[in-house]
């Protein structure tokens, strides 16, 4: 004996289908969006990153400090661990180590494997990885404006331009030594990255590992001195982790405004009736 007809069974369908789309569409509600919203975030995004020092714990102000006291330090012997670095490799082998380690600093790797990212995340709706690569490619492109306008404001000529290590030529001078920009921005991205993925190590092993080639390729080369690419790490890894915070600040935010009105829809089927059940 049948319960339900031919057109019952058919309402039945069309309920489970439509209270499975909804809920698909509920649990793929990724933030950020690469939208006009989130273009406009990237401003709101730098103003938290500048801001971060008003937010500082004691733990955060005795790192900044540990920091601040190694950077002035290897200052001082810039000179010597930059002659160090210098008679590793020969200029041919520098040249080639360079063109390896340059990829994740100058955009074609980062960039690369960012936008890889959020296609595959997009393909198998995976809102993390479309996150995290929205993310990093936002703490690239602040910390290349980061990096930018303290090498304008400083103005450190780099080694072979013939000046001594602690000579600098002061703002809008032409020289852009300090900070590695290469370094800067590998470092911005390796630590949203790792940030996003705190339960899979081995993406912070490997994304850090890639922004540690980067940087030694900047000593090889010659191309900087050894505090620039010290403080192009910090700076890096400061950008990268407001970028971060800034993220995940916003992704609770709007969890929290929109959970008063959030649905659950659920197919509701039991004898002599057929429905959706709504929970929110």
């Amino acid at each position: 004996m049948m319960l339900f007809g031919k057109q019952s069974i058919r309402r039945q369908l069309l309920f489970i289908l439509v209270a499975f789309v909804l809920q698909v569409s509920a649990q793929t509600n990724c933030m950020p969006k690469a939208d006009v919203k989130y273009l406009k975030s990237y401003w709101n995004a730098g103003v938290y990153t500048l801001t971060q020092p008003a937010r500082y714990k004691t733990t955060d102000w005795l790192a900044a400090a540990g920091v601040t006291g190694s950077a002035v330090l290897l200052y001082s012997k810039d000179q010597q661990v930059f002659n160090f670095f210098d008679r590793q490799l020969s200029d041919d082998e520098a040249n080639n180590y360079t063109l390896l380690s340059d990829l994740g600093g100058n955009g074609l790797l980062s960039l690369s494997v960012l936008g890889g990212m959020y296609w595959v995340g997009s393909s198998h709706s995976d809102c993390r990885l479309k996150e995290a690569s929205l993310a990093g490619l936002q703490a690239f492109v602040l910390s290349a404006g980061a990096a930018w306008l303290v090498k304008s404001l400083a103005g450190r000529p780099r080694p072979y331009a013939g000046y001594d290590a602690h000579e600098w030529q002061g703002p809008f001078s032409g020289h852009d030594a300090f900070p590695s920009g290469h370094t800067t921005r590998a470092f911005a991205v390796a630590t949203v990255l790792a940030g996003y993925y705190r339960d899979k190590p081995w993406v912070g092993i490997t994304a850090f590992g890639l922004a540690a080639f980067t940087a030694s390729g900047r000593l090889f080369s010659g191309e900087h001195w050894p505090s620039d690419v010290f403080v192009g790490m910090a700076l890096g890894y400061v950008v990268g982790r407001g970028v971060l915070k800034f993220n995940q600040k916003l992704k609770r935010t709007t969890k929290n405004s929109s959970s008063a009105s959030h649905l659950t829809f659920s197919p509701l089927i039991g004898p002599q009736q057929i429905g959706v059940m709504i929970q929110f």
